[in-house]
């Protein structure tokens, strides 16, 4: 009896150990990780990336950094807006019938934020070029292959990584 007792233990250690590794094991998804997006990072403004490139001067680079701030506290209360009617919309979603007129119109009123903040962000990113020179406005047009663009970057607000789930998927990362 004891002999069977020890078996029936070895053998739920041996499962518990040969299955953690399953458990630990995520793959690649959604999730925090370096990778592309839209943010300070080997692009964007900041240090090591274009502020390094464009040679911006102190007081350039702390106008920059007051105007990012600036930005990032005005829009606070709508990204939390945009946040909770996706919490909604999910909620909506995870009915067992659905209601599609509900659905729409949830969608319409977070299309309507995300267009706000899309705005706010415009004319943010337009206020960021005022504190350039024209020399560095038009190094900035010159390296994004159009006239003073802003484009994708490797930062530290998401992207590619490592993540629950499997398959590739880009992680949200917001552009200022």
């Amino acid at each position: 009896m004891k002999k069977m007792k020890k078996m029936i233990v070895a053998i739920f250690v041996i499962t518990l150990v040969a299955t953690s590794g399953l458990a630990m094991a995520q793959g690649w998804g959604r999730g925090a990780g370096m990778g592309p997006g839209y943010g300070p990072g080997a692009t964007g403004y900041g240090p090591g990336g274009w502020a390094a490139a464009l040679n911006l001067s102190p007081e350039q680079n702390q106008k920059m950094q007051t105007l990012r701030e600036s930005h990032f506290k005005e829009t606070i209360p709508l990204r939390n807006e945009i946040m909770s009617k996706r919490i909604e919309m999910q909620t909506l979603w995870a009915q067992t019938n659905p209601d599609q007129g509900k659905i729409l119109a949830k969608q319409r009123e977070i299309n309507a934020l995300t267009a706000q903040l899309q705005e706010k962000s415009t004319k943010h990113r337009l206020e960021m070029r005022q504190v350039l020179t024209p020399e560095q406005q038009a190094k900035i047009g010159a390296s994004m292959g159009g006239p003073g663009g802003f484009g994708p970057g490797y930062g530290m607000r998401g992207g590619f990584g490592h993540g629950r789930g499997m398959g590739g998927g880009a992680g949200y990362c917001p552009r200022w």
